[in-house]
């Protein structure tokens, strides 16, 4: 089945040449890990699953990973160093709990059994700072439209961005959408009205990136209704 053609919502695919290590367990341990469509995505589909959109270096998905141990967790990233940064993380006792997916995540969520995910995090997606560049941003309606039916009734969706357009056009689209409610989350796109980062929230390097910056966050909670 060809996939049809979407407007690409991230940036590189490639950085830097790999490491030896980080090349040997993009080779060896991606296989084990990869998602193929035209199976079952686990061989024994655990009751709680997880999705993480962009997860850059895994650093988040590998801490939620192991403060969760009952959860299982799909990861999509398109970026090869990144997902070979968090393959060179996992153990072998990890492989049953995770899978990647190492393409654009709207093909993947055409193939999304209906009410899979019990919880979804997007953190930090690329803002696209550029205005003739917004139309490339993952965060829009119709997106909506494709993970939403994946979710579980009752599920959390995890939403961060230090972007303030970025943030502006989040709360625009889920603020008021029938299927979510708010759980937490400023009350506008001023970073002055941004809410103090959750302690529970694992740091990714981004946020580090922007902390480091002096930059605000912004953290958002939905729950879908």
């Amino acid at each position: 089945m060809m996939q049809s053609r979407l407007t690409r919502s991230f940036g590189r695919r490639k950085a830097r040449k790999l490491r030896e290590t980080s090349q040997r367990a993009y080779d060896d341990i991606l296989p084990l890990l990869r998602i193929d469509l035209t199976h079952q995505i686990f061989k024994n589909t655990p009751s709680d699953i997880w999705l993480e959109i962009g997860f850059g270096g895994g650093e988040h998905l590998f801490e939620q990973l192991a403060h969760n141990p009952s959860i299982a967790m799909v990861g999509c990233e398109p970026f090869m160093n990144g997902v070979a940064k968090l393959l060179s993380h996992l153990s072998p006792d990890d492989y049953d709990r995770v899978r990647i997916w190492h393409e654009d995540v709207r093909h993947l969520l055409d193939h999304i059994p209906s009410a899979f995910f019990s919880r979804v995090f997007i953190l930090f997606p690329d803002p696209w700072p550029k205005k003739r560049h917004h139309v490339r941003r993952l965060i829009t309606l119709e997106f909506m439209d494709k993970l939403l039916p994946t979710m579980k009734e009752g599920a959390l969706l995890h939403v961060a961005s230090d972007d303030s357009s970025y943030v502006e056009q989040i709360q625009a689209i889920l603020y008021p959408h029938p299927r979510l409610k708010l759980c937490k989350g400023p009350p506008s796109a001023d970073p002055s009205t941004w809410n103090e980062r959750p302690e529970e929230w694992p740091m990714t390097r981004y946020e580090q990136k922007a902390m480091t910056l002096g930059k605000r966050c912004a953290y958002m909670v939905f729950q879908k209704i």
